[in-house]
């Protein structure tokens, strides 16, 4: 099983990338929104969370290792979740993810057949199935729309990025709740818009939480 690939970004094509790991090369299918925040790092060296599967039916034709790539455990978290839906194999899950998964988490626990409507290869039929699978199991996935617009109006940060939700999860692994943790790193994103990585952010929180703790 591999959970996850470490490597230089050497190609970038229209639904996947090619990823070079001491003198191998990897190809590994990635969504539109995790393309879109790899386009600008070509040539370096990335981290992706990984989801090996074989593709094909056995006995059938021929069986191909397929490697999915995610830039954050959240997002991979979600597409696992996603793929539970019937008739939604991983490619099809993939091609859908083209706007964050947070947003899409929101649509299906409103209920918002419109917006799922406007992802590729998701029509009114699909929509109604998905929502009817997967509300009340994607919350912990979800954004308001106001913590939508708090998230991805700084000049340094886009939604593309995805350095919010991964600065949230790492906060969450350290105990703090979701809710705790969205709030903090709102917080740092308002006070200093030029932060442009997770890491960054989750400096910040901890330098003002000790700054806090000095003063009182």
């Amino acid at each position: 099983m591999i959970s996850a690939i470490c490597g230089n970004l050497s190609r970038v094509l229209e639904d996947r990338v090619i990823l070079e790991v001491n003198g191998l090369f990897y190809e590994v299918l990635v969504s539109p929104v995790t393309l879109g925040a790899l386009i600008p790092k070509r040539d370096q060296e990335v981290s992706l969370e990984t989801l090996f599967y074989i593709q094909g039916t056995p006995g059938v034709g021929n069986m191909i290792p397929v490697l999915v790539g995610f830039m954050s455990g959240t997002e991979k978290a979600f597409f696992e979740r996603f793929i539970t839906v019937g008739g939604i194999g991983p490619r099809a899950a993939l091609k859908a993810l083209a706007m964050p998964v947070g947003r899409i988490a929101r649509a299906i626990e409103d209920g918002d057949s419109a917006i799922l409507t406007t992802l590729p290869g998701i029509g009114k039929q699909k929509a109604a199935k998905i929502i009817a699978e997967l509300k009340g199991k994607v919350d912990r996935f979800a954004v308001t729309p106001d913590e939508d617009k708090d998230v991805v109006t700084p000049a340094g940060v886009t939604e593309d990025d995805n350095i919010v939700e991964e600065a949230i999860e790492v906060l969450m692994q350290l105990g703090y709740r979701r809710q705790e943790s969205e709030d903090m790193v709102r917080r740092a994103i308002r006070k200093y818009e030029e932060i442009t990585t997770a890491e960054a952010i989750i400096q910040e929180i901890f330098r003002s939480s000790a700054k806090l703790r000095g003063s009182s």
